[in-house]
């Protein structure tokens, strides 16, 4: 009875020390991925700022112009265009903020 018991102790201590080696390996494997999603996350940050900007000076032109039409003609179509695109990239930026700020707790822990 006590070999069985000094057996099975031994195997679950294998078990054991195969399942450390398992979930360090996939630790170190898992640190290059977060490190290039974290890369990847703030190009995609800096892409979304640079439509941002592109899209204001858009939006700016195209208030100029509605502006320019409204004093030669009195159509009121162009005062009640929306721009969606706005909505869009603001929650694109907020979902890749969000994407940085969890990467960079997770990559502290």
């Amino acid at each position: 009875m006590v070999v069985f018991v000094c057996f099975y102790i031994r195997r679950i201590s294998e078990q054991a020390v195969a399942m450390r080696k398992d979930i360090h390996q996939l630790v170190d494997n898992a640190i290059p991925v977060l490190i290039n999603l974290k890369e990847i996350s703030e190009r995609l940050n800096h892409v979304v700022t640079d439509v941002e900007v592109y899209w204001e000076e858009i939006d700016h032109f195209v208030k100029v112009v509605k502006k320019q039409l409204s004093l030669f003609s009195s159509i009121k179509i162009f005062n009640t265009v929306e721009l969606p695109f706005n909505i869009v990239i603001k929650y694109y930026k907020a979902l890749t903020e969000g994407t940085s700020a969890f990467l960079n707790t997770y990559k502290h822990k």
